[in-house]
């Protein structure tokens, strides 16, 4: 294995061994031990979102936040959601080198290339539930195009109830000083490999320095659960709507425990015998009717002999 595969590998542990080893919020950017920067001082590398005095955010590492839209409120990274408005995502991106390592005299050290940005939010969440609207940055300097580095951060938001959130189709724009500014992300924001940034083409090629810095935003849509429709699908009939319920039909079912369900089958039970009963003596009476049908025949049938017999004589 050559040391190239090694510096990959062992990066991307470290980064999942930082992912696991901190719960919950403290989750928020990442990886939490990545060297910083400054304005004054730049990376001599291309490097993403690791500058901790940014003039547009201030601490870079802390670049995905959000705000309810419409309300003029200030962009957070922790918030409380309701059902049935929008908030606006907002992801900062920034190649934290300077200026001078985009030359060929230097490598092109401070160019990226291969960048990408990429997007998830929970699509359900209940009462009180968090839940994290993340964003992740991958990249490859371009004297180093082998070497795929990330860096993460993310908001959290908590339901006030029980909701949906949809993405608003369309929304997830990004904007920049460069000819790409206000150009439509596509859906593959959402994707593991996320979609491209760029400055004047969206082709993942970004410039070190803040002038080729931006950012994106796009919007969630919430949808409260709680209310049912008033006719529901029925869920044996995809499609198909309840029927109305049988108002003469009792709310609760009768007390059927051990001694009703005994009672039951022995009643049951008689009615059977009773019924047996019943079928046997018909028959016993039918066939008795029979018989003395037959010999009231037979006795007839003699006494007319007899008749003719006297006349005879």
């Amino acid at each position: 294995m050559n040391y190239k595969m090694t510096k990959i590998i062992s990066g991307g542990i470290a980064a999942v061994i930082s992912a696991t080893s901190l719960g919950g919020v403290a989750l928020a950017w990442g990886p939490t031990d990545r060297p910083t920067y400054t304005m004054k001082d730049p990376a001599d590398h291309a490097v993403f979102n690791s500058m901790t005095d940014s003039s547009s955010v201030g601490d870079e590492r802390d670049f995905v936040r959000i705000v309810e839209k419409g309300v003029n409120g200030t962009y957070s990274s922790k918030i409380t959601i309701e059902p049935d408005k929008e908030y606006d995502v907002y992801i900062y991106y920034h190649n934290n080198a300077s200026a001078t390592y985009n030359s060929k005299a230097h490598n092109y050290a401070g160019v990226a290339t291969d960048a990408r940005i990429s997007s998830s939010f929970p699509q359900k969440l209940t009462a009180g539930q968090e839940g994290a609207v993340s964003g992740i940055i991958s990249w490859a300097s371009l004297a180093d195009r082998d070497n795929i580095q990330k860096v993460w951060d993310e908001a959290w938001v908590t339901a006030s109830e029980d909701m949906i959130l949809h993405y608003v189709t369309g929304s997830a724009k990004i904007y920049n000083g460069g000819k790409t500014n206000g150009k439509v992300l596509d859906a593959n924001l959402f994707s593991e490999n996320g979609t491209y940034l760029g400055y004047d083409d969206l082709n993942g090629v970004l410039l070190g320095c803040d002038e080729y810095a931006g950012h994106i935003n796009y919007t969630i849509q919430t949808e409260g659960t709680t209310d049912a429709p008033n006719n529901p699908e029925d869920p044996t009939n995809p499609g198909e709507p309840n029927k109305p319920s049988n108002p003469n039909k009792p709310n609760n079912l009768p007390n059927t425990g051990p001694a009703e369900v005994f009672l039951a089958v022995a009643l049951v039970l008689v009615i059977i015998a009773g019924i047996v009963y019943f079928v046997k003596t018909r028959k016993a009476v039918q066939k008795a009717t029979r018989t003395a049908r037959g010999r009231a025949t037979s006795s007839a049938k003699n006494t007319k002999t007899r008749a003719k017999s006297r006349k005879k004589k």
